[in-house]
């Protein structure tokens, strides 16, 4: 037998996995995991749709949200104009990583009237009793009045049209209120003719409707248009257009809300409006800051080609936000915002100024950096100030912070708790240091260091156990950032996933990889997931996938018992309890663990097939086994690897029960066949004699290292088909070997 070298806690996880129910967290080779997994929040790929298309300019996979109640996902491709349906249902039962199927549903067709004529759908939402879906439409005329396309959601999947809501210009985003009373649109007002003396820059507006009777109210931002109203934005850093009316500037970009109150971030404002739904008044327009790149560091040189941060002095990012969360703690309101940036790109106007340092006496718009004095060689694309209010003209600015930022809500505004600063670019070099600031339409390294960055698109929020998390999309070498939120006065960064196929970028064929430009982000509670674990859907608008990454916490503490059928009085509480709070082990349903339930042998093959990463190997050639069989390799891989054997006859007996003495002869044969001598502590038992000849060795290995023991004092029972809960007890004895089961463990020949 070929020597294996195996973490012991990744071993017991993925062999739970397959034979009890759970999702199939880090089952197939490709397959991504977190990359700071074991620092409190595990995160593995699970499942992905593919839509077999990708554009360099986005636009495929964008926004996405989730039903419950049929357990089908929703996500807008806006390459086809279609709303694509994903079951996720298939995850509940499967063991092995899903490429997942969707159904196409054509909203334009639905929506087109006499009065309306379909341009572009760009935002999807669930209603919070699943009953309605509301889609964001807008029209092909940029300076017409959108639409809510409204639907009743269907248990397969389908909906059902029930009306179209007129809407402000360009909305953008959709969203429920928590209670299901009110649906609201961000609508933005681009002025996509330009600043030109015929062209109309359309009124940004928030839309209002109520649920029941279907009436809309749209709101506009005309209370800011008086010289001193919109003096007092200027004076409080809100970025405004020279000579224009904060009603036709401001452009409402994504919207969080509550039950009373909706805070919209106005993106190219670098602020956020507060909109009383009541009253359906503004409360006010909050700036929300910039980064110091005086005190934090920042990689803005695309010609290093290396992650080589500076400090600059009179050089700031404007934040301008794009997603932005709320959430609320012991009654107070924080707000969270992904700081992306965003150029204005009109017609003949760009508000960039885009400075090459490689040539002789190039300096900043301000003067203040020079490549003399900073060292940069290359290109970088400032903010262009002089036609805005609202910033010192004798600083630098660029778009965006690529940061994420944390707020406390008061009455006079907002406190700033915490802010990302050089995390991103940091953690990306570390992680991924040939990709550092790539582009999600070129992976070349640093090709984004002198623009933006990595670009922090949308931010959401969710809990695991408890701990409140917040995520956050980067939007050009992609990935989702996780920090710990749970305590907003000290937040900290958890993890990393990117699941980005870089590998597979050809530019000639515009071919781009999968799960390349997270933007919408779905997060699904374990009580509501199919898996019964948390869930982070993330559509890609790049790579035209929807990935499914699958979340569990790694602290024993964070336990709470969820299973009727597990009492605290039962002999394997504490076993399930372990095995269930360090993620090796989940319920069979939401509040179901299934203990006597057992396991065949072919899933059994497949544990040890997956754990080893194993290959497809010749035809070990057992009758009872069909080359179309789910578990074809991993049988035939696990007995060329001497782990599982046939019987005489020549089968394999797939779906025959395993034993406990099985079961115990595979774990001990992965775990080197380790030898053991003179050991008696089998003799009390009366079927002693039962345990087969080839077993003798492993199961006294196992009941000398507490591994096993018996039903009774005296029934040891090796020839009976193993249950859930004995499994659960096993695994939690042999993982209790060391501290903790995120120990390494190296099990080799001895």
């Amino acid at each position: 037998m070929k020597k294996q070298v195996l973490h012991k806690a990744s071993i017991f996880f993925i062999a739970a996995a397959i034979i009890f129910g759970l999702a199939p967290s880090a089952l197939a080779e490709g397959k991504a995991d977190g990359f700071a997994n074991g620092n409190g929040l595990d995160i593995n790929q699970i499942a992905r749709y593919d839509s077999g298309m990708s554009n360099p300019d986005g636009g495929v996979m964008e926004i996405v949200d989730y039903n419950s109640s049929n357990n089908f996902a929703y996500a807008i491709n806006g390459q086809t104009g279609m709303l694509t349906a994903i079951s996720l249902d298939t995850l509940r039962t499967s063991t092995t990583v899903q490429n997942l199927s969707g159904i196409e549903i054509n909203v334009k067709q639905l929506v087109n009237s006499d009065n309306f004529v379909y341009g572009d759908m760009t935002s999807v939402a669930v209603s919070p009793d699943g009953m309605l879906l509301a889609a964001a439409i807008q029209a092909q005329g940029t300076n017409d009045d959108g639409r809510v396309a409204l639907f009743s959601c269907n248990q397969d999947g389908s909906l059902t049209f029930i009306q179209a809501i007129p809407t402000g210009k360009q909305p953008d985003m959709v969203t429920f209120t928590p209670d299901g009373s009110k649906l609201l649109t961000a609508n933005e007002g681009e002025p996509r003719e330009g600043y030109g003396t015929d062209a109309i820059d359309p009124a940004g507006s928030v839309t209002v409707i109520d649920v029941e009777s279907r009436e809309a109210q749209t709101i506009g931002f005309e209370q800011y248009d008086d010289n001193q109203a919109r003096q007092s934005l200027v004076d409080q850093n809100v970025v405004l257009k020279k000579n224009t009316a904060p009603s036709v500037d401001l452009e409402p970009e994504y919207i969080a809300t509550n039950n009373t109150t909706a805070y919209i971030t106005l993106q190219e404002a670098n602020a956020i409006a507060v909109l009383d739904l009541e009253t359906l008044t503004y409360d006010g327009i909050w700036s929300v800051g910039f980064e110091n790149y005086a005190e934090v560091e920042i990689d803005i040189d695309k010609k290093d080609e290396a992650y080589v941060p500076q400090n600059y002095d009179s050089l700031y990012g404007i934040r301008m936000p794009d997603g932005i969360a709320l959430i609320t703690m012991d009654g107070v309101d924080y707000i969270l915002t992904a700081n992306e940036g965003d150029a204005r790109e009109w017609g003949d106007y760009l508000n960039e100024n885009e400075i090459d340092f490689g040539e002789e006496g190039a300096q900043s718009p301000s003067g203040n950096i020079n490549n003399q004095n900073s060292g940069l060689t290359g290109k970088v694309v400032f903010f262009a100030a002089d036609d805005y209010d609202g910033l010192n003209q004798q600083a630098d600015y660029l778009f965006g912070g690529r940061t994420f930022t944390l707020y406390q809500v008061t009455d006079n505004g907002l406190i700033e708790l915490f802010t990302s600063g050089s995390d991103f670019e940091a953690k990306t070099a570390t992680y991924l240091p040939q990709y550092f600031n790539c582009s999600n339409d070129d992976p070349t390294l640093d090709d984004r260091s002198g623009k933006k960055g990595p670009e922090s698109e949308t931010i959401i929020t969710g809990t695991v156990g408890d701990k409140t998390y917040a995520f956050i999309t980067l939007e050009r070498i992609g990935g989702i950032m996780v920090y710990d939120i749970t305590n907003p006065q000290s937040v900290a960064y958890v993890n990393y996933i990117n699941s980005r196929d870089f590998e597979a970028f050809d530019e000639e064929n515009a071919v781009m990889g999968a799960d390349n430009s997270p933007e919408g982000l779905k997060f699904i509670s374990a009580d509501y997931s199919p898996t019964g674990r948390a869930l982070v859907l993330a559509a890609c608008e790049v790579g035209g996938t929807v990935a499914v990454y699958e979340l569990s916490s790694d602290n024993a503490a964070e336990w709470g018992n969820p299973f009727i059928d597990v009492d605290n009085n039962d002999w394997y509480y504490d076993a399930v309890k372990y095995v269930t709070s360090h993620s090796i082990m989940n319920g069979t349903s939401d509040n179901a663990f299934s203990p006597n339930i057992t396991l065949n042998r072919a899933m059994a093959a497949q544990i040890f097939y997956n754990v080893n990463n194993g290959t497809q190997v010749e035809n070990v050639s057992f009758t009872d086994i069909s080359a179309n069989s789910w578990y074809f390799d991993a049988v035939n891989w696990a007995a060329q690897e001497n782990i599982v054997t046939g019987y005489a006859d020549g089968t394999f007996a797939p779906n025959k029960p395993i034993t406990k003495e099985e079961l115990v002869v595979m774990v001990w044969r992965v775990a080197g066949s380790p030898a053991i001598e003179n050991y008696n502590g089998l003799d009390n038992y009366q079927d002693k004699d039962e345990i087969s000849t080839w077993a003798t060795n492993a199961m006294a290995w196992a009941h000398q290292q507490n591994i096993i023991s018996g039903r009774s004092d005296i029934i040891l029972a090796p020839q009976y088909s193993v249950t859930r809960a004995e499994s659960a007890q096993i695994f939690a004895n042999y993982l209790s070997l060391t501290d903790t089961p995120d120990n390494d463990l190296n099990s080799s020949q001895k």
